[in-house]
């Protein structure tokens, strides 16, 4: 059986077509060979989400955006429908929430199914309830404008402040003192070019040479012998210890002198005789050097009888 050309055609063409059509969806993300259910939800804005956005469970992509209509006569402008892959069961109490898809990709559909078996199954193409998620971006700019409109308060207190401090004659007395404050330390400038000019080369020769008695002292150091000094020092320690050794021994003669006590009453028997002696020659001279017994009591009372 011969097929003519335009049968060969018109086949060809709807091939093309069928190719062209499963190809646009490919190119959209839709998965054509996993069937999809689709639900529908209302917004009341939608920052930014396009068709073909992605839609997560828990942060798996289990769909994505299909369609976006909207009519801005209502509150709830904007009715997004959104196709889930066939194994996804959505239960009561399920909701979709508007999230921000990373900082800069834009936004994305969280689909929020509560956990639990007993749940009711909710059919395809119903609507769900929805909420939209604060960006991070938008919380930080939020943040931002709290923090810098509490900054711009302070400052303008503080310029209120200000402005009540320099009213009247309060910035006339801040100039004097100012003045005041110029003039003293025009005095002390000129103080210290005086004494920069005057005493300070005074004081940099003094300490010149006593910094050159310094150096001649550590030369003199240096070149001092140090060892032998430290040697005659142990040689001289060690004379000192030997002479005490010998003086604590009692067998030689320096110990016998100090440890005889014996030899001490001896010498103070002798000393306290020798003190005696002194004593009488002293007060009778002539009684011990020329052998005489009589004492001058006995010579007055002589004269007395002569009389």
């Amino acid at each position: 059986m011969k097929i003519s050309r335009e049968v060969r055609v018109g086949v060809l063409a709807l091939i093309c077509l069928f190719l062209l059509y499963f190809g646009f969806k490919f190119l959209k993300g839709t998965n054509i060979f996993n069937p999809t259910h689709s639900y529908t939800g209302r917004f009341t804005e939608l920052k930014g989400l396009v068709e073909q956005a992605p839609v997560y469970v828990r942060g798996y992509k289990v769909g994505q955006v299909e369609t976006v209509d909207y009519d801005f006569g209502l509150d709830t402008a904007f009715t997004v429908m959104v196709s889930l892959n066939k194994d996804i069961c959505v239960t009561e109490g399920s909701r979709m929430v508007l999230v921000p898809d990373g900082l800069i990709s834009g936004m994305a559909i969280e689909l929020v199914i509560p956990a639990g078996k007993e749940l009711a199954e909710i059919p395809a193409h119903s609507e769900l309830p929805t909420s939209i998620q604060t960006s991070l971006m938008e919380e930080i700019q939020s943040q931002l404008l709290a923090t810098l409109d509490s900054t711009l308060n302070s400052i303008r207190e503080l310029a209120e402040q200000v402005n009540g401090q320099l009213d009247g004659d309060k910035v006339k007395t801040i100039l004097a003192n100012v003045e005041v404050v110029t003039e003293s330390l025009k005095g002390s400038s000129r103080d210290l070019q005086q004494l920069l000019h005057g005493d300070m080369p005074r004081l940099v020769n003094e300490v010149d040479s006593i910094l050159g008695d310094i150096q001649k002292l550590a030369s003199n150091v240096s070149d001092a012998d140090i060892a032998a000094l430290v040697v005659k020092a142990d040689s001289t320690m060690a004379e000192l210890n030997a002479l005490v050794v010998s003086a604590n021994d009692t067998h030689g003669t320096v110990g016998m002198l100090l440890h005889d006590k014996q030899l001490y009453d001896n010498l103070n028997s002798a000393v306290q005789t020798a003190d005696s002696l002194m004593n009488e020659l002293r007060e009778e001279p002539n009684s011990i050097i020329w052998g005489k017994k009589k004492s001058r009591q006995l010579r007055r009372e002589a004269r007395k009888n002569n009389k």
